[in-house]
């Protein structure tokens, strides 16, 4: 490797490169597998239109950049590189902007260290912009195709066409959109239901794999749901269940997924948490749900089974898991928490409903 600089001390470096990364325009990315933090200078985000430093330093805010038509066709690239199967990083795809519209960018990458293990430990790489070129090339497509087709006298009609087609096109992706909300979510408390929830997992378990993440799952219910209902009448229990399901989702971080399973069951997807730092977070939420009070002035209770995905589990043998560690925070007595960890007690007399950055 050719050396440009050659600095005496790590600060001269330090503000070299920073000054370098303030000013070109390429959006340059690091990621440590080891901490899962990706630094990304400031050129990234005036490319994508976003306030630096801005998103979370992770790969999640990459992975939902990735427009949903290019995301398969990006992952199966980037897990051909990490896993040795190709010696390059290379691909072209759209990345949504803070306009949320999309902007064509060409990505490339290189591992500079991996762990003993053999998996990668650090790989840095750029996003350029390609918008204009992809545009001025779909754009020569078209008119050839015209000239070849002997119709380029039509082109202004046909442009029209295209445009009156293009907004028909929005129209109906937008009702889709619509459509395929509604059907993902509860319709009672509004967050994701069980439909949406299995989807997700499925999604967290692949990105499990792909970055040696943890990943855990945890699922919770109303202790003595029934006689609630029975007692105060279904109109009660329904306020109820809308009420917990907003304290929950006030209290867990953006990328957790947090769904009704059915009747007073939830669950929740802890991407990137071991068995403890859950255990932590639903010791937290539990104290928290115990401490609201209903209409009537009644608390209300949860128990919370809590399991870790393990490698090559299926959705079915992990749900099967944390299924049955709910079951037995219901026999050991209820409102509490059973990972396996016997640590309930004290995270209860340590943790505060107002410090929930797990």
């Amino acid at each position: 490797m050719h050396k440009t600089y050659q600095h005496s001390s790590v600060s001269d470096s330090d503000n070299t490169l920073n000054s370098i990364l303030d000013i070109i325009v390429e959006g340059v990315w690091d990621w440590d597998s080891n901490t899962n933090i990706v630094t990304r200078s400031p050129g990234w985000y005036r490319m994508l239109g976003y306030e630096v430093a801005l998103l979370r330093e992770d790969v999640f805010t990459w992975e939902k950049l990735i427009h949903p038509e290019d995301y398969p066709r990006v992952m199966h690239q980037f897990e051909r590189y990490i896993s040795g199967a190709t010696d390059y990083y290379e691909i072209e795809y759209r990345c949504k902007k803070s306009d949320d519209s999309y902007l064509w960018i060409a990505d490339r990458g290189t591992i500079v260290a991996r762990n003993p293990d053999g998996s990668v430990a650090r790989m840095i790489g750029a996003h350029h912009d390609i918008h204009q070129q992809i545009m001025a090339q779909t754009d020569l497509i078209e008119r050839n195709k015209l000239l070849q087709d002997g119709n380029l006298s039509l082109e202004k009609s046909i442009a029209q066409k295209t445009y009156e087609l293009a907004k028909q096109n929005q129209e109906l992706e937008k009702k889709i959109i619509e459509v395929e909300l509604v059907s993902n979510i509860d319709p009672l408390t509004q967050i994701a239901n069980r439909k949406s929830f299995e989807t997700e997992l499925n999604k967290e378990i692949i990105r499990a794999n792909r970055y040696l993440h943890p990943l855990t799952l945890a699922m919770f219910d109303l202790d003595n749901f029934k006689e609630v209902n029975d007692k105060y009448g279904h109109k009660v229990g329904d306020n109820i269940l809308c009420n917990i399901s907003q304290l929950v989702t006030k209290n867990i971080r953006n990328v957790d997924w947090f769904a009704r399973w059915g009747g007073d069951e939830f669950v929740i997807i802890f991407p990137e948490l071991s068995l403890k730092d859950a255990h932590v977070a639903c010791e937290k939420l539990r104290v928290i749900i115990s401490e609201y009070k209903t209409t009537n002035k009644k608390s209300v209770t949860c128990s919370f089974g809590v399991a870790q995905y393990q490698a090559n589990d299926s959705v079915n043998d992990l749900f099967q898991r944390v299924d049955k560690r709910l079951y037995t925070s219901k026999e050991l007595g209820r409102n509490q928490v059973y990972s396996t960890l016997n640590i309930s007690k004290d995270i209860s007399k340590n943790s505060s409903k107002d410090s929930l950055n797990y």
